[in-house]
């Protein structure tokens, strides 16, 4: 089956790909497993001149955790590799993605990227229903108003990898996702392809890490005062909530 090159992310301490690797070796499918970087307890001090945590807390309204540093940066050095290949596009897991039939459907439809963007997990999405792509397997894909959360799988073209990976600055928010993916053709699928093994019956790492340091995003009203605050209100009431 022709497929795109698949990478695999995952940390050494932590490895839950198994079933993943069952689900892609049935099908004889070839993939790379991508060691991330570990912050479950600190950021290594080699990666802080990539990130911005004042910027972060800034943007985010509260402190972005060690563990979501480390997760965005890993998902950047996968866009590097990707940027650094000859394939056009690639497909990107995280060790606990739990892909459905129609995600092996999708495969060869991809290989020539239809859109520079396609995420198969997704949630809180705000897309634009009539803007739409029809792909094998009866799933299609809607362009995304706003960024959405979740990054278990996705397909990314060469050339958003390399923006991402080079031309996005210092991490000033969790993998999920970018502000930067609105520039390009960003769609998301319904239904999902991908899903997030054990999402329903426990609690990630990252959000382990945001409790554990009591991280939670600050609300106040002056954020009735800026412009982008409406602009986001009047996006959310002009597009449709996927997920």
């Amino acid at each position: 089956m022709e497929f795109p090159p698949i990478y695999i992310l995952s940390l050494k301490g932590a490895q839950r790909f198994a079933p993943l690797v069952e689900a892609l070796e049935a099908r004889g499918l070839d993939y790379e497993i991508f060691w991330g970087i570990d912050g479950r307890e600190r950021l290594p001090k080699a990666y802080e001149p990539r990130v911005d945590r004042a910027g972060a807390e800034a943007r985010m309204g509260r402190p972005m955790s060690d563990g979501e540093f480390a997760c965005a940066l890993s998902h950047r050095g996968i866009y590097e590799r990707i940027a650094a290949g000859d394939a056009p596009s690639a497909i990107v897991l995280e060790d606990d993605a739990d892909p459905s039939l129609p995600f092996f459907d999708l495969g060869p439809a991809l290989v020539n990227p239809p859109c520079g963007l396609l995420l198969f997990d997704h949630k809180n999405t705000y897309v634009r229903v009539r803007d739409r792509l029809i792909l094998p397997g009866g799933v299609q894909a809607f362009r995304v108003a706003l960024p959405p959360f979740l990054a278990t799988g996705y397909m990314v073209s060469r050339e958003v990898a390399a923006h991402l990976a080079f031309r996005n600055g210092p991490v000033v928010q969790p993998s999920d996702w970018p502000d930067a993916i609105l520039q390009f053709d960003s769609y998301a699928c319904d239904p999902r392809v991908i899903t997030q093994r054990g999402r329903a019956v426990g609690t990630s790492s990252l959000e382990a890490g945001r409790r554990k340091h009591r991280h939670r995003r600050r609300k106040s009203l002056r954020r009735l005062l800026y412009k982008a605050y409406w602009r986001r209100w009047m996006t959310k009431r002009l597009a449709r909530k996927l997920a």
